[in-house]
């Protein structure tokens, strides 16, 4: 699975010369923790009747997050607090500075064919909660520019809720059926292939297999996700073929096996 399949492409974005009072008030409607930077920009001999927000591409600038809000406002605060002490020096209020006085350049970026493993090894090591989604494209953009310039270009958001938004369609989630756990002793997966073998038979189908967790390099169950919501079958069948097994709330019980 790579970056692509799960990056976030709607995005809301700010500009270098916005306000901080216009950033806010997103991170408000739209309760995000972050928004990207952008320049947007069109090629060179772009027609005006062709110019538009869905023409336009997004040259990435960098992030600004709630926090940098949060705070310049305290800075802000702290300043007016000095500048009373000191007989009322004039300064520029924290909802009127310009976005790109405070935003990060947020060097660490991934690609659109990065894989997702990948990006959430970075995301988890860096204690990042998004990362941009970037790719490279000659663009001639400028007046009197005679060669293509390569530029950096926004292309998506990858965040922790995608990963885990994708990480539940992957195990089946978000589709009709059940979770059978089949225990694996010593970390031999026979049960596992013999499990897959009669729902095949039965003609069930398999959303999902998940062989975790591990006990050293050893896994000691796998996890299935099963197209039915009549379990009855495949569970007698385990059952005679002397495969244990975890279902539905047995896990939450206590139990170790049917």
């Amino acid at each position: 699975m790579i970056v692509r399949e799960v990056m976030t492409t709607k995005l809301v974005t700010v500009a270098p010369d916005d306000s901080l009072s216009h950033a806010a008030n997103l991170f408000r409607q739209y309760q995000f923790h972050h928004l990207p930077v952008v320049q947007r920009v069109h090629a060179k001999g772009t027609p005006l009747w062709e110019r538009s927000s869905a023409t336009a591409k997004l040259m990435f600038q960098g992030l600004l997050t709630s926090q940098d809000i949060d705070l310049a406002a305290a800075l802000d605060q702290h300043i007016q607090i000095g500048d009373t002490a000191a007989g009322g020096v004039l300064h520029t209020p924290w909802q009127e500075r310009r976005i790109a006085e405070v935003m990060h350049r947020a060097l660490i970026r991934v690609t659109p064919t990065t894989s997702v493993a990948a990006a959430a090894q970075i995301l988890v090591e860096r204690g990042l909660n998004c990362l941009p989604v970037v790719e490279n494209e000659e663009l001639d953009i400028g007046d009197q520019a005679a060669e293509p310039v390569t530029h950096t270009l926004l292309v998506g958001l990858l965040t922790r809720s995608d990963l885990l938004l994708a990480l539940a369609r992957s195990l089946g989630a978000f589709e009709p059926g059940m979770e059978v756990i089949i225990i694996l002793p010593g970390g031999d997966l026979k049960p596992l292939a013999q499990t897959l073998q009669l729902a095949s038979e039965l003609h069930i189908p398999v959303r999902s297999v998940l062989a975790a967790p591990l006990e050293g390099s050893v896994p000691r169950v796998a996890t299935l996700r099963l197209g039915t919501i009549n379990p009855t079958p495949i569970l007698l069948h385990l059952q005679q073929a002397q495969i244990h097994y975890l279902v539905g709330d047995s896990i939450s019980e206590g139990k170790t096996d049917v």
